[in-house]
């Protein structure tokens, strides 16, 4: 189950990183992604329901991000780092039977994976930061 969670994930991040460059809306980049390979049916409803929650609250979201960035400015960071930090705090707020922990450690593997060699270190803080101020940890 970890692993399809884990898919999920990534698929999420992959459907939300295009419109972060103004290019493709969430729900439509995640069906293009489903056209191009098979994923398993939990991964595709995970991540489902992953882009659906962040599209309906990706304002809150980002502010809930921008009030804990300190000495740095949302314009300033990179659109997968944004993508990454809108699926994890997603999921830390509307889906509570997710452990904090795990979401968190999740979204700096995926950071290592798709983003910047400095990003899972910032990602780290900043989730850590919102878990916290949330109660989540």
């Amino acid at each position: 189950m970890a692993a399809k969670r884990r898919i999920g994930r990534i698929l999420a991040v992959q459907s939300l990183y295009p419109m972060r460059i103004n290019l493709t809306p969430p729900l439509e980049a995640l069906g293009n992604l489903l056209k191009s390979k098979k994923y398993s049916k939990e991964s595709v409803e995970f991540a489902t329901r992953l882009v659906e929650e962040a599209s309906m609250h990706l304002d809150e979201i980002d502010d809930i991000i921008k009030k804990v960035i300190l000495n740095w400015e949302w314009d300033r960071v990179c659109a997968m780092d944004k993508a990454v930090l809108g699926i994890a705090v997603t999921e830390l707020l509307y889906f509570p039977l997710n452990p904090p922990k795990v979401v968190i450690n999740e979204a700096i593997e995926i950071a290592k994976e798709y983003s910047t060699e400095k990003s899972d270190k910032f990602i780290n803080g900043l989730l850590d930061r919102i878990a916290k101020e949330k109660g989540l940890l």
